[in-house]
């Protein structure tokens, strides 16, 4: 069975935009079963979706996360993993080395508490498949370096690491809403 690390853009953008949970509750008691069987959070991620610390205003997201995503055995603590800590400099190496991102890329990834260079870390180190929102940058070209954040389907493109669209795991996991 494939796992899959969420990024924390696959769940903000469905509940700002198309999947409200009012207007489409079906999407996430499917997301809550697919994630009891095959999805983890890291804890970086967690991080991001559960900002507000004790009973401050929460939206209504965080408190879903907080809710039904925190099993101690769902999320991922990367700091203890020497595999993933080989994996995390060598994506931040990547980003560092490639002619394709300027110091200022680097820069964004380089913060320990920047979940995207984990996710890839834990992907690469444990076979997992991640799902973002993010699309790739079409744009990168070496003689013309970005000095943008770097997206995670470029780097895991480069760096032979699996990496879908919400999509694409509602396709896998025959979602029907």
């Amino acid at each position: 069975m494939t796992k899959y690390l969420i990024d924390s853009n696959s769940l903000i953008s469905p509940y700002r935009t198309f999947y409200q949970f009012d207007l489409v509750p079906s999407f996430w008691k499917w997301f809550k079963e697919t994630y009891d069987q095959s999805v983890y959070l890291v804890d970086k991620v967690r991080d991001e979706l559960c900002h507000v610390k004790g009973a401050g205003d929460k939206d209504d997201l965080q408190v879903w996360i907080e809710d039904h995503c925190l099993a101690k055995e769902k999320v991922i603590l990367p700091n203890a993993d020497a595999a993933v800590l080989a994996e995390y400099a060598a994506v931040l190496n990547y980003i560092s080395d490639s002619p394709l991102y300027k110091q200022k890329s680097f820069d964004e990834w380089a913060t320990f508490e920047k979940a995207d260079p984990w996710l890839i870390a834990i992907a690469k180190a444990h076979g997992y498949t991640i799902v973002t929102m993010e699309e790739r940058n079409r744009n990168l070209n070496p003689s013309n370096p970005t000095s943008k954040e770097p997206r995670i389907p470029d780097v895991c493109a480069a760096l032979g690491v699996e990496c879908i669209n919400l999509y694409d795991l509602m396709h896998a996991q025959q979602c029907s809403i």
